[in-house]
């Protein structure tokens, strides 16, 4: 079989993310989530040539900064153009992830299916047209595994040093960008060795170029620290209780079933399969069954939130769509609890049928994929398991905090279950997986090209409503459009973020609390101290001090209702905010 035909499938996973981007369109002139102060920074990079940190960001950015200013110098400077650096590499992250699912011994069709679901997932999907650190993280990790695969499936002791040099290098100087991805570096590669330490000399010159990595490391972090403007992050985040045990518990629960949820396309496959189980797990699967529908009895009527229902997390995939707007007061349902009931049964039910499935003790069936780029067993363990046991662990500090745990963080969870699930299902049930699969994958990538389609759409309603109030003489500094907005206006206005754990230089200061500001206040005033907040929005113009005298914005949305109309409300103190209006603004 040619290399081109092989390498064939990887091609079109990777070419979904630019088609899915005509759909989408992808354009707004300001911030996503946190990468405003990312773009800011790849701003300042481009013009001076420094790297200048202005108070938000918690990590290096290492090349994805450089990245972005490249796109800067060779297009111009606009938001769009700071985020489209990313396609390239969430397009490479795509068929990277197919190759390597292939290099697992897991045939081209599965690997295929597989990577959909990665790639078209409500968590990938939106960030692969942001500036977050996310998929660049997800590349670095994947590309380091692939690295260690063809290292222990080379076939001479120069080949596989060479990948193994290449792993190292190349997470080392790729976690600059994403901290957590240097976990390739420090536990995968090091499992690589230990499994090749039988070659000549590979421990001693392995061990060299070990501790040379973690020297650079230790050398970024110091330098990180250094800068004006940098944050840092402390391990353990809150005072350690009783309740942070509970919160750690909570979260990383949540965090399981919201993995099985964002692989629900896959694990769909295993309901069927259940007649090939014995009768230990029939027993197991009904005994399960009931206790969920027990379960879900009791809390719903003890819960009126309805918290036990998928999503889990809920920080960018949530009932009220993708990356949940803060800026508008008022939320639309995006998924009903009917939707939200049904997907939780078909994770229980679809989680129960593979757990029972791994109990049946099934026999192995005669691989369909190329032997030759199989990989057994205990060394993919030795690569896969380290990793995300120490992945795990270096999460716990975050999912033992009242704030701070995102669903996106499962991403790296995500690929490592799809690759120990595809290979299970390929060796113990059949060795292909059945077109059907294509429908749920279908019906996932409808979902979150919908989604991120309508984030776009109301960031941009947000920003024409920005040009609305502007044209009428208000300042930006008494607009809230939200937190991306805001944060932009704070650096604009003072340079960095009035966050006093940052290292301040000579001549800087911080600015008190804003004490007066009773009504829809956000969380982050005090952060923004350069604000002085008068105006913001709303879906139900009866929020905050009420309707202002502005014509409300219309965006067009695909999920929930055909149309959401947003309104400007009056924020803050009420009487500050009347006398603030006939003194300065029409």
């Amino acid at each position: 079989m040619k290399v081109e035909s092989i390498r064939l499938p990887a091609i079109l996973c990777a070419l979904t993310l630019p088609l899915a981007a005509l759909a989408i369109r992808p354009f707004v002139e300001m911030g996503l989530c946190d990468d405003w102060s990312y773009i800011k920074t790849v701003q300042v990079l481009a013009r001076t040539g420094h790297v200048v940190y202005n108070g938000w960001a918690t990590a290096l950015l290492g090349w994805q900064l450089y990245l972005g200013a490249m796109f800067v110098k060779l297009f111009g400077f606009s938001f769009t153009i700071v985020r489209a650096s990313i396609l390239p590499i969430a397009m490479a992250t795509a068929f990277l992830t197919q190759r390597t699912m292939v290099r697992a011994g897991i045939s081209e069709w599965n690997a295929s299916l597989g990577t959909l679901v990665l790639v078209v997932s409500p968590l990938f999907l939106p960030l692969t047209f942001s500036f977050m650190t996310d998929v660049s993280g997800l590349f670095c990790i994947v590309l380091c595994l692939y690295a260690c695969l063809r290292a222990l499936q080379a076939d001479t002791d120069r080949a596989a040093f060479a990948w193994i040099c290449f792993a190292a290098i190349s997470n080392a100087i790729g976690g600059t960008a994403r901290l957590i991805a240097w976990l390739g570096v420090l536990v995968m590669v090091p499992s690589t060795l230990w499994l090749l330490r039988r070659r000549p000399h590979f421990l001693l010159a392995g061990s060299m170029l070990y501790l040379v990595c973690v020297a650079f490391i230790f050398a970024s972090i110091r330098w990180f620290h250094q800068q004006p403007y940098s944050v840092p992050e402390n391990l353990i985040r809150d005072p350690i209780t009783l309740r942070t045990f509970a919160t750690l518990f909570r979260n990383l629960v949540r965090a399981a079933l919201d993995t099985s949820l964002f692989l629900l396309p896959i694990l769909l496959a295993f309901i069927p399969e259940l007649r090939r189980g014995n009768r230990r797990s029939t027993l197991f699967f009904v005994a399960g069954s009931g206790l969920f529908l027990l379960f879900c009895l009791m809390e719903t009527h003890r819960s009126v939130l309805h918290y036990w229902l998928a999503p889990y997390l809920g920080t960018y995939v949530t009932p009220y769509g993708l990356m949940e707007d803060d800026a508008i007061h008022g939320r639309r349902v995006v998924l009903t609890y009917g939707i939200r009931l049904l997907l939780t049964s078909l994770v229980a039910a679809s989680v129960l049928s593979l757990s029972a499935l791994l109990l049946a003790r099934l026999k192995k069936l005669q691989l369909a994929s190329d032997t030759s780029l199989s990989i057994s067993w205990h060394s993919l363990g030795m690569v896969i398991v380290p990793f995300m046991t120490a992945y795990i662990v270096v999460l716990i500090p975050r999912a033992a905090s009242k704030v701070g745990f995102y669903d996106r963080f499962v991403l790296p969870i995500q690929l490592m279950a799809l690759i120990v699930i595809l290979r299970f299902y390929q060796e113990r049930l059949r060795t292909r997986l059945p077109a059907a699969t294509l429908i749920p994958i279908a019906i996932y990538a409808a979902f979150s090209i919908a989604g991120t389609h309508d984030v776009f759409s109301l960031f941009r309603a947000r920003l024409a409503m920005v040009d609305e109030l502007r044209s009428a003489g208000v300042p930006p500094t008494a607009i809230d459009a939200g937190f991306e907005y805001d944060g932009w206006n704070q650096i604009e206005k003072t340079g960095f973020i009035n966050d006093p754990h940052i290292h301040l230089p000579p001549g800087e200061h911080f600015s008190p609390p804003k004490a007066s500001f009773d009504v829809c206040r956000p969380f982050y005033l005090d952060e923004f101290s350069a604000l002085t907040l008068r105006y913001g929005m709303a879906l139900d113009p009866a929020e905050c001090l009420g309707q202002a005298e502005f014509a409300p914005v219309t965006a067009r949305t695909w999920l929930g209702p055909r149309y959401t109309t947003i309104y400007v409300v009056r924020v803050g103190n009420e009487e500050s905010t009347i006398s603030a209006t006939s003194r300065r603004y029409p």
